[in-house]
């Protein structure tokens, strides 16, 4: 398959505040390649989707964003982006994990059985009713052997298996299937909507949650076009959430 990224670039740096930033900050100056890189020995600043600090330390991990030009996807439908780079980083965990154990928990967190192993936070770009420009942060545990945060479920793979993983290695490894999923979000929209219920933790299975305070019983039934969680709860009624709104609790 011919590469989408054929003359993208890696841009290290030995340390930032925050590798999403630097990345913007760079195509604020010139024009990048789609599927540019900037990766980070270290990020003193790492943030999430929901605004908590990620945890790395240097050298040990992948502290990556990747800039994407998907100037046909309607800001109204862009979790698409969100699906195209969770199942990117669910195939790359899936080479070393057996894959059973490997799920995209919503929005787009990447977890080995009940434990994180990724956090993606992905920011776009809208020009009128389409994204002109999304800059996609990932950073993946790799050889990182123990935890100081008060997140509570981190796991890294060197903790999974035992064993330590050449970052370049893993880097390279990784931008091969963000873009092989990227073209599948342009060519093959349905397989990677399909894709992403499959993988999809906690899909179909009743556990409980919170929203506005109040406990109840659901099962995750599917996310909508427009990214928002949609649940059946024990009492028959059907509920949607967005981002934020209902937390995982049991």
């Amino acid at each position: 398959m011919k590469n989408i990224f054929p003359n993208s670039q890696i841009i290290r740096v030995k340390q930032t505040a925050s590798t999403n930033c630097h990345l913007l900050q760079l195509s604020e100056k010139k024009n990048l390649t789609e599927g540019t890189v900037v990766v980070a020995d270290n990020q003193t600043q790492g943030r999430g989707i929901d605004g908590n600090a990620w945890e790395s330390e240097p050298n040990a991990n992948i502290c990556m964003s990747v800039i994407l030009y998907p100037v046909s996807v309607k800001a109204s439908e862009q979790f698409i982006l969100s699906k195209a780079i969770s199942l990117a980083v669910y195939d790359f965990i899936s080479e070393y994990i057996q894959a059973t154990r490997v799920y995209v928990k919503w929005p787009n967190d990447v977890y080995v059985d009940e434990k994180k192993i990724t956090g993606i936070l992905i920011e776009n770009f809208i020009s009128g009713a389409y994204i002109s420009k999304t800059i996609a942060g990932i950073g993946v545990n790799i050889n990182q052997e123990r935890f100081f945060s008060d997140a509570p479920n981190p796991v890294s793979l060197r903790q999974l298996t035992g064993k330590t993983y050449s970052l370049e290695k893993c880097l390279h490894a990784l931008h091969e299937r963000i873009a092989s999923r990227y073209r599948m979000m342009i060519d093959d929209t349905k397989s990677l909507n399909s894709d992403y219920l499959l993988h999809l933790y906690r899909l179909g299975k009743l556990h409980r949650y919170v929203a506005n305070g109040s406990a109840f019983d659901a099962t995750i039934t599917g996310v909508n076009n427009y990214g928002m969680l949609e649940m059946l709860a024990a009492n028959g009624e059907h509920k949607t959430f967005g981002f934020k709104e209902v937390k995982f609790i049991d």
